[in-house]
């Protein structure tokens, strides 16, 4: 047997990728017409962009270069750079996405979403006099909520050193459907943030996401924005609250690998900690991202499972014609 003959065949994507691909494709049109619609376009004239573009571009080169993989590094480096790809554009889209939607959204909701925060007694301003108090706690919440995008790019690595594509998939499908129950959510909760609402006179430590918040959807809800500059996107979803979203997956997709589970879920348990005072959330927002994170989880594993079924009633049903044959 010659190596050529050897090689496994190259085999067609599989309808979730297709499905997958579609989605975010269906995602980056309706966040174009936003655009358009709001007046209020990507500002491509910037080093953001270009060092945004220089990225997609060295994937989409390594992902043609490897798309008939010979070799098991091609194969795994072909599915880093679909992954990438993705995750990139379900990234961005999503920042942009919350940048149109917050200019068509109307009042601020802080006043319920502390009502409903003291019906859970919590005191956010007990726990940010902690935080104040302790320099540790700013450093390590930080440092964990501002990580948060380093985990998926760990988790699909490793996904793609292993050649479970599989596992790439489903991870990827549920990140992409929680981002968009989010932005969904998003109009019916705007709101200044936590610390705007309830701290009044100088603030003693300035957390990672929690003073402009109001401010910039103001600004875009008068047109008063040109544009969105990559380099300067903060985040304006206040509930459901995002970060918490992305920590509960990144932990049940982490889980599932031992090599990883040790670090990442540490790292994200530290995140859900620390995501009331760094992104200036009230606690109704983590809740109601649990809820976001739950359902698309639930969502995507009954749609791979009913898909496998399908799949399976078909292989069944063809495989004595092809014996026959």
């Amino acid at each position: 047997m010659t190596p050529e003959t050897s090689l496994a065949p190259v085999r067609a994507a599989p309808p979730v990728d297709r499905c997958l691909w579609a989605l975010v494709g269906g995602s980056a049109l309706v966040v174009m017409a936003m655009m358009v619609g709001n007046r209020l376009p990507v500002v491509v004239a910037s080093p953001s962009f270009a060092v945004l573009a220089l990225i997609v571009a060295l994937f989409l080169a390594t992902w043609r270069h490897c798309a008939r993989a010979t070799t098991p590094l091609q194969a795994r480096l072909r599915n880093l750079s679909e992954y990438g790809l993705i995750l990139i554009a379900i990234g961005v889209l999503g920042a942009v996405a919350s940048y149109q939607v917050a200019a068509i959204s109307r009042g601020f909701c802080d006043d319920a979403l502390q009502r409903w925060d003291e019906a859970l007694h919590f005191d956010w301003l007990g726990l940010y006099a902690l935080v104040v108090r302790h320099p540790v706690l700013q450093y390590t919440g930080s440092a964990a909520y501002n990580a948060v995008f380093l985990y998926p790019w760990a988790i699909l690595i490793w996904h793609s050193w292993k050649g479970e594509r599989d596992k790439a998939r489903e991870f990827l499908l549920t990140f992409w459907l929680a981002a968009v129950i989010t932005l969904v959510l998003f109009p019916l909760f705007p709101a200044r943030g936590a610390l705007s609402h309830l701290w009044h006179g100088a603030v003693p430590y300035a957390p990672s996401n929690g003073l402009d918040q109001g401010t910039v959807i103001a600004a875009l809800r008068a047109h008063r924005l040109a544009g969105i500059e990559l380099s300067s996107v903060t985040g304006l979803v206040s509930a459901p609250s995002f970060h918490t979203v992305c920590g509960l997956l990144f932990i049940t997709f982490s889980w599932r690998i031992a090599h990883l589970r040790p670090l990442i879920v540490p790292l994200n348990l530290v995140l859900l900690a620390a995501t009331p005072i760094e992104g200036s959330h009230y606690l109704v927002d983590m809740v109601v991202g649990a809820a976001v994170a739950g359902a698309a989880y639930v969502l995507v594993r009954k749609r791979l499972a009913l898909l496998a079924w399908v799949q399976g009633i078909a292989t069944r049903r063809l495989r004595p014609a092809a014996i026959t044959r």
